[in-house]
């Protein structure tokens, strides 16, 4: 597995208005989209930021803090490997064609996840 860059981070809050003033209004994250317990950033640089309230039903899994996403090339492969060495899945990937997403508890305890999509930028070979 080869890991691209850093391209998502979400987080759970039951503070979900401070926290969306906060990268918002304090850190400059430009909140593009937001919904009732839901808000979501896309920067300059392709990485994605989502705010989940506490009550959100889809990321209960997020117990440990913020979660941050991997970049690889082949999610498929990348989750075999992950498998293949004993790491937890926490849930089922989200995979349609060579896009997707799936978290997994590393061994700190602590929740990432590995996730493909041609929408993110790549590093620029030298």
């Amino acid at each position: 597995m080869k890991v691209q860059g850093l391209v998502w981070v979400g987080v759970r809050t039951d503070r979900f208005d401070e926290t969306v003033a906060f990268f918002r209004d304090v850190l400059g994250v430009p909140m593009d989209v937001r919904a009732p317990g839901f808000g979501w950033s896309r920067m300059a640089d392709s990485s994605q930021l989502e705010v989940f309230d506490a009550t959100e039903p889809d990321h209960q899994h997020f117990t440990t803090g913020p979660v941050p996403e991997f970049l690889v090339d082949d999610l498929p492969a990348a989750l075999a490997e992950l498998r293949a060495a004993g790491h937890e899945l926490l849930g089922e990937p989200v995979i349609t064609g060579r896009e997707g997403w799936c978290h997994f508890r590393a061994p700190d305890g602590n929740i990432y996840g590995l996730t493909a999509g041609a929408s993110y930028q790549r590093p620029v070979s030298s």
